[in-house]
């Protein structure tokens, strides 16, 4: 045993050590800015706040049908002047004196009793409803702006790659200038056309780390070293379904929640029952008044005659708040299922331009790789040369904005939300 723990004390560092670097690698995932924006969002927190008060707001109505004990203290002096003052056995010479304790509770029917915790429970259902469409809202941002920060950094690749090339053939173009193989004019046509490529990827790579930081701030993250992004990956395959999504169980809920309404506007027109039972001492102070202790119990009933038609009227009202649900629901399902519908034929049509483009992309590379050989003997024109590279660019631009288009349409097909 004490082998044992001197082994545990002696791993423990290095478990940390390894615990802690793995979180470092992971924490340039979409998952880590996920977990970490709902983490510290103070909106979800909120409605989670919100779904405990709730909760208690339900333990509380079951105290209020259960036994209630309260303490009555009352003294009170009512005289009477020339045959004028109340009247009464309590208050023949004006004085009155109580001390009580009081047992008493309200009695509601079980369906009423069940309605009202069923109402509570409703209510949070609604709010977590509210929570996850919330999660799902910030979901879709979060990973809006981790695929603008990610799409910023793979450019800044491109240009590296782009400048790369420039940098390797400048000393060759530079020699063979030298030795009339290329024109001046021609040498700084290609030095002009590499700093524009540097200066563009200055220009993408600040880009990046604005974004960066944006994504920082939205997700609630304190990062500041810039890392690697790492590429997303989204569960395309997936089919959504409108009945799980959010919208249908909102629907579901509130539905629910206004046919309880319904039924407890009913319950509330039954008859309610109360009973109380009091012991103590109450007096006045009249003929010996040390034999005023006692206990006393009574019930109360009480039955609703007439309200002026309310009970009609807050039914109709739940009624048409019913109907108008239903027609949300029906709006809703025919909008998703659309929105689902364009979102693969975009995402097809995306995918078919990005196949195009790497074939493409490789006729281009082979055109360059081709003009690199040709260089160094004066075989090819200079603006051929650069042609060839910002071709190239231009291709592998396109195709990273037709791959990322593609992320993006497939976020929207995982969290799609209706406006």
């Amino acid at each position: 045993m004490a082998f044992q723990k001197k082994l545990k004390i002696l791993l423990l560092p290095l478990l940390l050590m390894v615990s802690s670097r793995f979180n470092a690698q992971n924490s340039n995932t979409l998952t880590y800015y996920l977990e970490t924006a709902q983490q510290t969002n103070p909106d979800l927190q909120d409605l989670q706040n919100k779904i405990s008060i709730t909760a208690i707001d339900s333990v509380k109505m079951r105290r209020d049908y259960g036994f209630k004990v309260n303490g009555i203290a009352d003294a009170s002096y009512s005289p009477q002047i020339k045959n004028w003052g109340y009247d009464g056995n309590s208050t023949v010479n004006g004085n009155n004196l109580a001390l009580l304790g009081r047992v008493s509770r309200d009695f509601v029917s079980k369906k009423n009793y069940q309605a009202k915790l069923y109402s509570f429970s409703l209510t949070v259902q609604q709010l977590l409803n509210q929570k996850n469409l919330s999660a799902l809202t910030l979901k879709k941002a979060i990973t809006e702006q981790y695929l603008l920060a990610y799409e910023n950094q793979e450019q800044t690749k491109i240009d590296q790659e782009i400048i790369h090339i420039f940098q390797q053939e400048d000393l060759v173009l530079k020699t063979l200038t030298q030795k009339s193989v290329f024109r001046q004019t021609d040498y700084l046509t290609f030095k002009v056309t590499q700093q524009q490529n540097e200066l563009l990827q200055k220009q993408h790579l600040a880009d990046f780390q604005n974004n960066f930081g944006v994504l920082q701030y939205l997700s609630g993250n304190n990062e500041k070293v810039v890392t690697d992004l790492e590429s997303p990956d989204f569960n395309y395959n997936i089919e959504s379904d409108f009945k799980e999504s959010v919208y249908a169980q909102t629907f579901r809920t509130d539905s629910l929640k206004l046919v309880n309404d319904i039924q407890l506007i009913n319950y509330d027109y039954q008859p309610k029952i109360s009973v109380f039972a009091d012991g103590g001492y109450s007096s006045a102070l009249i003929q010996t008044p040390y034999k005023n202790f006692g206990i006393s119990a009574g019930l109360s009933l009480t039955v609703p005659i007439y309200d002026g038609h309310k009970r009609e009227l807050s039914l109709e009202q739940k009624k048409i708040e019913l109907d108008t649900r239903k027609n949300y629901n029906v709006f809703y399902q025919k909008q998703y299922e659309q929105r689902k519908s364009q979102i693969k034929d975009q995402i097809l049509r995306y995918k078919e331009m990005v196949r195009l483009a790497t074939t493409q992309m490789k006729y281009a590379k082979t055109l360059i790789e081709a003009n690199l050989k040709q260089l160094p003997t004066g075989d090819i024109k200079m603006v051929d040369f650069i042609l060839a590279i910002t071709n190239y660019t231009a291709l592998k631009s396109g195709l990273l904005q037709y791959k990322m288009q593609v992320l993006r349409l497939e976020n929207q097909y995982e969290n799609i939300i209706i406006q």
